[in-house]
């Protein structure tokens, strides 16, 4: 929900102050639409000022309604994907590309395969230390069993949370297969938006934001933008795509992914705009040195910009205390790559979407290092963006994947 995204967006700011030793805040409340929300965002160092307007694709109302979905519909949709991910090879083909990011598609499933063992096995002790045999002791033993796994699903499958990337992998299957047709019009209309920020050529910069599974929505929302307007990049405003912790191949890797493998490449084709993506290996929930466009193992670097892949530590962004007590929470990793740092690191999202480096310079291997003192002053010879930094985010508020 925009009032979460901005509330997120606070405590990063907070972070980002304290640990460049600026002035960050995100006054007054979202202004909100069917389609997007936004709200401004101003930072501020010795020498430098930016105002940054933050634009988020809103679909928290079609994820919401995921949400209240039945369990038993919940469980048999995501089977269907499980089998389909299966048929299709799709599965396979994460595993050859991430074998972590395999894991976590599989992960629900174990877990609720283990919700299945561990009701049969309460069913069958119950049932023997009751001493029933025969057609009894096999109607008790499944009343406990489905009573147990009903129970353990309901109990921790939020908590865990089971259901919410279920969640994800259902509305994955129906979106690759074009069978979401709100969320097809709402990266449309959003397209629109994104058009009209750069015809009205009051900003120095345009970067659209997307977070893991909201990375494919901005590709799509950039080819769309493309088609609706060929120079799009021509209107004054540098547009930039920033992709971060994205799962961009969880779509390109299935054969009915066509839609999403075209937009991909046409934002790679549009020499125009600049791209970055950022890959960090402790981001379990991303795909770690993988290429979105070509859709092959990469190097740890790439610099051709199309796009320009980098690598980051999380230790490296995150306190020791921090990065110790969120390692394994792997869905807490996943999110740090869109929240303030702890510590002066090549990626910090604060600086690339509020800080006055331009795009390139705040993307280059070495990011915003060296470039601050300790007062937050920019230092070396540079001539910062000037007032009015426009950043336009797309991503995903609630969905995991």
């Amino acid at each position: 929900m925009p009032e979460t995204q901005l509330a997120r967006l606070r405590r990063s700011l907070s972070s980002f102050a304290k640990t460049w030793g600026v002035s960050a805040q995100a006054p007054g409340v979202p202004e909100s639409t069917e389609v997007s929300s936004s709200w401004s965002a101003h930072s501020s160092g010795p020498n430098w000022s930016t105002e940054t307007r933050y634009e988020m694709l809103r679909w928290d109302d079609l994820i919401l309604a995921d949400h209240l979905r039945h369990p038993v519909s919940r469980l048999a949709a995501s089977m269907m994907t499980l089998i389909d991910w299966i048929i299709t090879g799709t599965l396979f083909r994460f595993i050859k590309s991430s074998w972590k990011y395999a894991g976590f598609f599989l992960f629900p499933y174990l877990w609720v395969t283990g919700f299945a063992l561990v009701g049969a096995g309460l069913g069958f002790g119950v049932t023997r230390l009751a001493g029933l045999h025969g057609a009894g002791a096999w109607i008790a033993g499944a009343v406990i069993t489905l009573a147990v796994f009903a129970g353990m699903l309901r109990w921790l499958g939020w908590k865990k949370p089971i259901n919410h990337v279920f969640d994800d992998w259902i509305f994955s299957r129906q979106y690759v297969y074009g069978q979401r047709p709100l969320m097809d019009a709402r990266v449309d209309e959003f397209a629109k938006v994104l058009v009209a920020r750069a015809r009205a050529n009051d900003a120095e910069e345009i970067v659209i934001v997307g977070h893991c599974l909201g990375a494919a929505l901005v590709m799509e929302t950039v080819s769309r933008a493309l088609k609706l307007d060929p120079d799009l990049a021509r209107h004054g405003p540098t547009i930039c795509v920033l992709t971060v912790g994205a799962t961009i191949p969880k779509f390109a890797l299935h054969p009915a992914g066509a839609r999403v493998r075209t937009a991909t490449q046409d934002v790679a084709a549009a020499s125009d705009i600049r791209w970055a993506e950022y890959h960090a290996r402790d981001d379990a929930i991303s795909f770690y040195r993988f290429d979105p466009v070509t859709l092959k193992r990469v190097g740890h670097e790439r610099g051709n910009g199309r796009p320009n892949i980098r690598r980051v530590q999380m230790h490296t962004m995150m306190s020791p205390a921090s990065f110790k007590r969120h390692r394994f929470n792997f869905m807490r990793m996943h999110y740090q790559m869109v929240m303030g740092n702890d510590q002066r690191s090549q990626y910090d999202y604060c600086m690339v979407i509020c800080g006055p480096l331009p795009f390139d310079e705040i993307t280059a291997p070495d990011g915003g290092v060296g470039r601050f003192g300790a007062d937050g002053a920019l230092l070396f010879d540079h001539v910062p963006l000037a007032p009015g930094v426009e950043k336009v985010a797309a991503g995903a508020p609630v969905h995991a994947a």
